[in-house]
């Protein structure tokens, strides 16, 4: 399937609504509610899912199972606008919690769960990423891991040459992670900058080494679908953590996690950096550029997955926990 018109617009609105879903959802979480923000977010939403849904219906596949050309993932079209009218429905006789039902579940459904079939072989960004390269093939075509079988010494060389700069950052980010280790009562504000500061840090990352890719819009897309599975599928209760309402401050057990996925998001970056600089051209390998993406896609959504297990504590929070020694 080639990259037409039609898809290009399917595909912005599609990562759109897939960008603002958690936002408007964010809105109405916890005891500081956004009515503004929400009904603002909400209905750009809604017009990204309805550009979304109707572009849906002028895109074919005949090589998948079909009839006419629509696949089984088609009947998210008529589910999509089946939802939103029961949402508004909802939302006008006064029922939100079933409103708020509707929408959630539209966004994983027609979000979530279509974004992951994206990614199958056969469809457009399926084939980008694993039709032509697999993994072992893409670490073995790797400049920086040829550099490195061939002359290990390179390694000292690549180092001396990495500014100092970049050195201090991560003992900073060492430092940040291992904040995380012990148990500790913090509120909302400081729960948020870890996870938050991993999405900025990542997405420099990602924006800095492929913004001049033709596949720019491919990138952000795998990486917000992947970042979106990985947090819902790490969002079951966080056990040992407790949300003081009182103080409004949350209990977070101690966890080595955090700080292997900072170094992980680190070392990602650091890896791209060197990999770009010794072949330029990898910029343009979609195999390469999707699969840097589903990377940070993964660690974002392990630090989401977290910070929205903490968020659910506020709606239904559990008995104080003594603070740590």
């Amino acid at each position: 399937m080639q990259l037409t018109p039609t898809i290009a617009v399917h595909m912005t609105a599609a990562l759109g609504a897939l960008a603002l879903g958690p936002v408007a959802l964010w809105a109405r979480l916890g005891r500081q509610q956004r009515p503004r923000l929400h009904r603002a977010v909400g209905f750009t939403w809604v017009a990204l899912m309805l550009v979304t849904a109707i572009s849906a219906l002028f895109i074919r596949d005949f090589r998948l199972p079909n009839i006419a050309g629509y696949t089984p993932i088609h009947l998210l079209v008529p589910f999509t606008l089946f939802s939103l009218v029961g949402a508004f429905h909802a939302l006008a006789k006064g029922n939100i919690r079933a409103h708020r039902g509707r929408m959630q579940k539209l966004y994983i459904g027609a979000c979530l769960v279509a974004g992951a079939f994206t990614l199958l072989p056969g469809r457009y960004l399926g084939d980008l990423l694993w039709s032509h390269v697999a993994m072992p093939d893409l670490l073995a075509s790797s400049a920086l891991v040829q550099l490195l079988s061939k002359h290990p010494q390179a390694f000292g060389q690549i180092l001396r040459g990495t500014p100092t700069w970049v050195g201090g950052l991560l003992a900073g980010l060492v430092v940040l992670g291992a904040t995380q280790l012990r148990a500790r009562n913090v509120g909302a504000l400081r729960t948020a900058l870890v996870p938050v500061g991993m999405l900025a840090f990542s997405a420099s990352g990602m924006v800095g080494a492929f913004a001049s890719s033709h596949l720019f819009t491919e990138v952000l897309s795998a990486w917000i679908g992947v970042a979106g599975l990985v947090a819902l599928a790490f969002l079951p209760g966080m056990p040992n953590a407790s949300y003081d309402a009182a103080r409004r401050q949350f209990h977070v057990p101690g966890s080595v996690l955090p700080l292997l996925m900072i170094v992980g998001i680190f070392l990602v970056k650091w890896a791209v950096g060197v990999e770009l600089a010794l072949a330029p051209q990898r910029v343009q390998d979609g195999s390469f550029v999707l699969a840097i993406a589903c990377t940070y896609g993964v660690f974002n959504g392990l630090f989401a997955g977290r910070a929205l297990r903490l968020a659910k504590l506020v709606r239904t929070p559990a008995a104080p926990v003594a603070a740590a020694a």
